[in-house]
């Protein structure tokens, strides 16, 4: 295994830490903060006041539990869930205002299989009234607005199953009365709500999912609109977002085309200005796209998209470019089944935030923006920081290698640490440190919007941790992270946190789909994030004798059974922190087989494979 392990030495290490994308000031970069448990199958969302808490309180409508839960902001993205209350069946889509103008805001709901908007009058306390419900057709999507000028919210609902859209004028007492039916494309899934033609008369665009169009219906300030204009859009579109996309001052309409489940597409029509649009321009985005939002993530005062993909869990961000086109940015994990984006500020710094109804996992994932705007050069901003292997947000552990993203956390031109005399790791790095509750780190790599790091064996048995970075004379705001004893991730080969395990075979080669393990054989795997060893690491040291192992038991299973642990420690010719673990493989077939590494309670992350023969 010489060579081998010559090339998992420093250069090899420094190529996993680093390899990720160097995240610019102009990409946005979102923190998560714990998911917020709701009702099941949370599909729409309502922010505003409701509680009276001071802070934006969250509502969910639950179309699996007929329910709607209510969410008490603490503020900084922080929420105490409140009792939920009934909904009629299928509930599909949320809106608000104060439909009986006694200063609280009240509940629109839309309840598909129901055929009703439900009306529900907000006591102030997070608590609502039932008042008489609207008799509708598969309602879909909800908008409120004034749409006849008289102060009082209106409703316009699309009816999925008769193909209109269903004008209700508000009374002004919690009561409605059905004014119209318009007719609209096939099944209209979501209505918008603009003055597409500039007349100062609240106009709706609705996305027609049965027919591919979007349909423009110009209003006439009196409650009445226009007959509809059609525009095509891409292949079912389902959501629309509407803003300046091209900086001409004139509305456009972005648009969410799920597409199935592979690659899906977003497409943008720009306004002409008189209620017309020019043809779609096309955007890639993930799996089944079901919504998507506007705002400036980035900070650069050009208008961003978010967009749900259901289909793959993730929220793909299109940075808007001034000009009708869009850039893309790494996509950020949410739960399962992401199905709605709200854009708000939640810790009141100025950036856009995000709430993300997950449709499947029964959770609100809130997402803060770290961003860095540009022009702030002069300030270290701490944007995420994540496992150097997985590539994944979550509590760190001692000796763990993590990667630190944000923006001027370092020198200008990307430096990488070597050894020195005593054969450890320095804690300064050009100029630049980066400390865990005041313990300076080993400092593996530095650059303007990157730091590799390996978290202090010091931080062992303390809840949280404060990380501070420190550059040429300045210091960042600290940013507190939970701990754990371990968390365990393996390295793989393309540096991604996911595909081909960095791993050797018996003989010493590289195990790689042409280069596959025998069964039975004997593998070596590559991690970090064990924790505390015995004996105790030293921050920073290369390991020449001594080994280490873990304090907490360690397993493995290939292919989901369980191999043979041979040994679990410290990698020789590595620095502290590195863990090696040799396995004797089970009897699998042969092709990819997952394997997950387990220390303590914590497990590896999925998606890791070796090839067997």
């Amino acid at each position: 295994m010489g060579s081998w392990r010559r090339l998992l030495g420093a250069d090899f290490l420094f190529a996993f830490l680093s390899a990720g994308a160097t995240l610019s000031a102009q990409i946005p970069v979102f923190v998560p903060q714990p998911a917020v448990a709701v009702g099941a199958g949370p599909v729409s969302l309502a922010v505003g006041n409701f509680t009276g808490s001071g802070h934006t309180d969250v509502i969910t409508v639950n179309q699996a539990a007929a329910s709607l839960s209510v969410l008490r902001g603490l503020g900084n993205g922080f929420f105490q869930t409140l009792p939920s209350q009934a909904t009629a069946a299928s509930p599909r889509a949320v809106a608000q205002g104060d439909f009986n103008t006694d200063g609280r805001m009240d509940l629109a709901v839309a309840n598909f299989a129901g055929n009703a908007v439900s009306v529900l009058l907000g006591a102030g306390n997070g608590a609502f009234m039932s008042a008489p419900s609207l008799s509708v057709s598969g309602p879909l999507a909800i908008a409120v607005a004034d749409f006849n000028g008289d102060g009082k919210p209106d409703l316009a609902v699309a009816e999925g199953t008769s193909n209109t859209v269903a004008i209700f004028l508000g009374l002004g007492g919690g009561e409605f009365r059905l004014l119209s039916r318009l007719d609209a494309g096939s099944r209209p899934a979501a209505i918008a709500v603009a003055d597409f033609n500039a007349d100062g008369k609240p106009d709706l665009a609705i996305a027609n999912a049965g027919s591919n169009n979007v349909s423009i219906l110009l209003g006439n300030g009196n409650g009445t609109f226009r007959a509809p204009l059609n525009f095509n859009a891409g292949p079912a579109p389902v959501s629309l977002a509407v803003g300046d996309f091209n900086s001409d001052g004139k509305v456009d309409l972005a648009v969410a085309n799920p597409t199935g489940f592979s690659a899906s597409t977003v497409s943008l029509l720009l306004g002409v200005g008189n209620g017309a649009f020019q043809s779609p321009r096309t955007f890639t985005v993930g799996a089944n796209a079901t919504f998507l939002a506007a705002g400036d993530f980035n900070l650069d005062g050009k208008l961003d998209l978010a967009v749900a993909d259901t289909g793959s869990n993730t929220v793909s961000i299109l940075l808007g470019l001034g000009d009708g086109s869009f850039a893309a940015a790494p996509d950020v994990e949410v739960g399962n089944g992401p199905a709605w984006i709200s854009v708000l500020d939640l810790n009141g710094d100025g950036k856009p935030d995000l709430l993300v109804a997950d449709s499947l996992s029964k959770t609100v994932s809130v997402l803060i923006n770290r961003s860095i705007a540009p022009g702030a050069e002069a300030s270290i901003g701490i944007g995420s920081i994540v496992n150097a292997a997985s590539l994944a947000p979550g509590p760190v552990a001692p000796g763990e290698m993590v990667t630190v993203f944000g923006a001027n956390l370092g020198p200008s031109q990307f430096a990488a640490s070597q050894p020195n005399a005593a054969g450890r790791i320095a804690t300064t790095l050009a100029q630049t440190q980066v400390l865990f509750n005041g313990i300076p780190a080993p400092l593996l790599a530095a650059g303007p919007n990157q730091l590799n790091a390996i978290v202090p064996y010091g931080i062992a048995s303390q809840a949280n941790a404060q990380m501070v970075v420190s550059s040429n004379g300045q210091t960042s705001a600290p940013l507190t992270i939970p701990t754990a004893a371990s968390a365990p991730s393996l390295f793989t080969v393309n540096a991604s946190g996911t595909g081909q395990a960095a791993a050797l075979n018996e003989d010493g080669s590289i195990n790689s789909a042409s280069n596959p393990a025998a069964q039975a054989s004997i593998v070596v795997f590559y991690a970090n994030g064990a924790g505390q060893t015995n004996p105790p690491g030293i921050d920073g040291l290369l390991v020449t004798s001594g080994l280490s192992a873990p304090l907490l038991p360690v397993s493995v299973t290939v292919g989901g059974e369980p191999a043979r642990v041979l040994y679990a420690g410290a990698a020789p010719g590595l620095v502290s922190g590195v863990l090696q673990v040799n396995v004797q493989l089970p009897a699998l077939a042969s092709g990819p087989a997952p394997v997950i590494l387990q220390i303590g309670s914590a497990v590896s992350q999925p998606g890791v494979v070796i090839s067997l023969r």
